[in-house]
């Protein structure tokens, strides 16, 4: 699909997001570092956990599951998951995150909508959640991103984001540390969903890692009255 942000930036001369340097388009990006980007979009990925996949992999076998969710069930309807967490996606992320940076919102609400828009005829859900922050976290950040990445995706999409009923009630602190296993322990009954949710829901996220999160969340969605969750998430750890 054609590469469009979803706004104009007010300033054309402003430096690009990525190498800082020269004068940019309205996606924020100068000529070079907008090369580099695309080149990380549309890359094969596992349906049900979102890892990348050879390429070779996918025109031989004709698969779109990777080795490890071979005949493991998969606690989501599909994950997709628009680019790898590398250097330069998770540059602009922290600067979204820890430094308020909303001028890089319109590139990221960009190219996660490429990745969605590809396949939303298959996967359209009734609803869009964006991943609950604990209030103390929210009060601390002054915003959550999950919910700027969703707001973005149903501008463009026409899904709505269910801006109630569902909510984080237990702060667990940072994860990141964390290995997959200790993780779920942590999230256990982190979410908690007030039904009826909507049938068919997808969780927006900036980063999935090891799906934790999602998982839990997912959980409190099904036991408020959803029946299939998918997650959309901009960048997926590798």
């Amino acid at each position: 699909m054609e590469w469009m942000p979803s706004r104009r930036r007010r300033w054309l001369d402003a430096p690009c997001h990525l190498c800082r340097l020269d004068t940019v388009d309205p996606d924020g990006l100068c000529p070079d570092c907008r090369r580099e980007w695309r080149a990380g979009l549309g890359r094969p990925r596992c349906r049900t956990c979102g890892l990348s996949l050879a390429v070779d992999m996918t025109e031989k076998a004709g698969t779109k599951t990777c080795a490890a969710c071979v005949g493991r069930p998969s606690p989501f309807e599909r994950v997709i998951a628009a680019v790898d967490l590398d250097p330069a996606v998770r540059a602009l992320i922290h600067r979204l995150k820890y430094r308020q940076d909303f001028s890089v919102v319109p590139l990221l609400q960009a190219t996660l909508l490429v990745a969605v828009v590809e396949q939303l005829d298959a996967a359209r859900p009734d609803a869009l959640v964006p991943m609950p922050l604990h209030p103390r976290q929210r009060r601390r950040r002054g915003f959550n991103q999950a919910w700027l990445l969703a707001d973005g995706v149903a501008r463009a999409t026409g899904v709505p984001v269910l801006r109630r009923g569902v909510r984080r009630v237990r702060d667990t602190g940072s994860l990141t540390e964390l290995s997959a296993r200790a993780r779920r322990a942590a999230l256990r009954g982190a979410f908690e969903a007030d039904g009826p949710m909507p049938a068919r829901v997808a969780i927006i996220d900036d980063v999935l890692t090891t799906g934790a999160s999602a998982e839990a969340l997912a959980a409190a969605l099904r036991r408020g009255g959803a029946r299939t969750v998918s997650v959309w998430a901009l960048a997926r750890t590798p």
